[in-house]
């Protein structure tokens, strides 16, 4: 009876870390890792025509520590609008894992009907975050990305 209930405590215990552990690494599914200045974000990335077009359209709203990395094959002028978008954003704009400028706190009422905002230079990675969090974390054009 007694190496019954010891398997039993064990099975349950095993249970609860791998459930654990499941629902952490499900959290994480579909995302990578974003550092700038010490702060590490959960991003979606936006690679293919189609991600980029929807972008985060349609979301009620970003937790603190989540954005979306758009990432392009050849440096270019991308544009970007706020359709359909229900919260202000920062946009960071990118050349070779650097800052090169930063647009904070676009609204989307700012982009009614929806106009295009884009870098003033040629960019190959845009990350949207929450709108208030470049401030907060103390970001500058130079700053180095990784990703």
């Amino acid at each position: 009876m007694k190496r019954f209930v010891f398997f039993a405590i064990f099975f349950i215990i095993f249970v609860a870390v791998f459930l654990v552990w499941f629902n952490y690494k499900s959290a994480e599914s579909g995302f990578s890792s974003f550092q700038i200045n010490g702060a590490k974000f959960f991003i979606e990335i936006a690679d293919t025509a189609q991600k980029r077009a929807l972008g985060l359209s349609g979301k009620d709203s970003l937790p603190q520590n989540q954005g979306m990395l758009f990432i392009f094959s050849q440096p270019g002028y991308y544009s970007f609008w706020m359709k359909e978008m229900r919260f202000a954003l920062d946009f960071v704009w990118i050349r070779d894992r650097k800052v090169v400028q930063i647009n904070q706190n676009v609204k989307p009422a700012d982009f009614q009907p929806p106009e295009s905002l884009r870098a003033n230079q040629p960019i190959d990675a845009v990350l949207e975050i929450n709108a208030g969090m470049a401030q907060k974390l103390n970001m500058k054009i130079g700053d180095k990305v990784e990703y």
